[in-house]
């Protein structure tokens, strides 16, 4: 069972504790109809723990390095979210935000056979994930989450006008997840079980601490995640430190060279990847096993330099890599 897990837009930054050298963007949001500022909208960098509102005055004042590769995201409720380059962005500037068009609904050929349970268990069950219990991970605001099934398909869509909040008490965070895009790629068995071919996820995520001073359980499971995530792998890749790293590269039942199968090229703050077969086997720390595959013709991604890739459609992961779903996913400034 194949799943590919992919954020949105290659939303990676990095998370500095001091600003010494950092940047300050002051800029203005309004309402582009009324030209009324707007209180209240969420500015962040996505993927990160860096973020800010908008005051009274529509006015936001976010620090950033001037290597900062992250999207800003400006994101309130009831209208479009927006992405932007934040070093295209002048102090002062205005940014408009337009209200979403009114929903009309989907129409469908036939109609959506499941409960609104059923597909809530396996919404949860690929979005949460199934590693920890319900209790440590649980999304606080489940009624915003609309889901429909079409069974000739056998997809399931998810869509939320509002960010998604989810209390993360595994990893000490709380996260705010603004979902563009889910789909699962379902089979029934003859049995009635429901498995997933794949799943893929767009959104922007703001992560927040559930404590001011991080616990030591924190910590721990943190560290555990991180050693078998695929923002780790990426880096080690990149930075061409597999081996150092813990990784092992197999291919068709056979340990090989790390990066026989990897064409890496630095361009600048960015590492060109030419993948030269279809899948490899990965080994981290002897035992975890995950698989790597690019069916596409086209088998050439980037790794920008805090360990993101892109395009995310193109690589698909399974194994220990593959199952990791929101529960286990860090800031994307981890550890930098």
């Amino acid at each position: 069972m194949m799943k590919n897990y992919s954020k949105f837009l290659i939303c990676f930054s990095v998370f500095f504790a001091s600003f010494s050298f950092a940047q300050t963007l002051e800029a203005y949001i309004l309402d582009k109809n009324t030209q009324e500022p707007l209180y209240g909208v969420s500015v962040y960098f996505d993927g990160t723990t860096i973020g800010t509102a908008t005051n009274e005055e529509g006015k936001f004042y976010i620090k950033y390095k001037p290597s900062t590769n992250s999207p800003l995201v400006v994101s309130f409720i009831g209208y479009q979210t927006l992405l932007f380059n934040v070093r295209k962005l002048e102090n002062g500037a205005k940014i408009y935000m337009t209200l979403k068009p009114q929903a009309l609904g989907t129409v469908y050929l036939e109609n959506d056979p499941w409960s609104r349970q059923k597909k809530l268990d396996i919404f949860k069950r690929e979005f949460i994930g199934t590693s920890v219990e319900p209790f440590e991970c649980r999304i606080l605001n489940l009624d915003d989450i609309k889901l429909t099934y079409n069974p000739t398909t056998q997809k399931l869509n998810a869509y939320a006008e509002k960010p998604i909040i989810i209390k993360n008490k595994y990893l000490g965070y709380t996260v705010a997840y603004t979902m563009e895009d889910f789909e699962a790629d379902l089979r029934l068995t003859t049995t009635g079980k429901v498995l997933t071919r794949s799943v893929y996820i767009e959104g922007a995520t703001f992560y927040t601490e559930l404590n001011k001073r991080v616990p030591r359980k924190y910590r721990k499971a943190r560290e555990l995640e991180f050693g078998q995530s695929v923002l780790y792998f990426m880096r080690s890749l990149a930075r061409k430190q597999l081996t150092e790293n813990g990784f092992q590269i197999f291919h068709k039942g056979f340990i090989v060279p790390p990066y026989k199968y990897f064409r890496i090229t630095p361009k600048g703050e960015d590492t060109h990847v030419k993948f030269l077969t279809d899948k490899v086997v990965i080994v981290y720390d002897r035992f975890e096993k995950s698989f790597m595959t690019i069916l596409d013709s086209d088998k050439e991604f980037v790794i920008n330099k805090y360990g993101n890739y892109s395009p995310p459609r193109r690589i698909s992961f399974g194994g220990v890599l593959g199952d990791k779903r929101l529960a286990n996913t860090l800031p994307l400034d981890y550890g930098l």
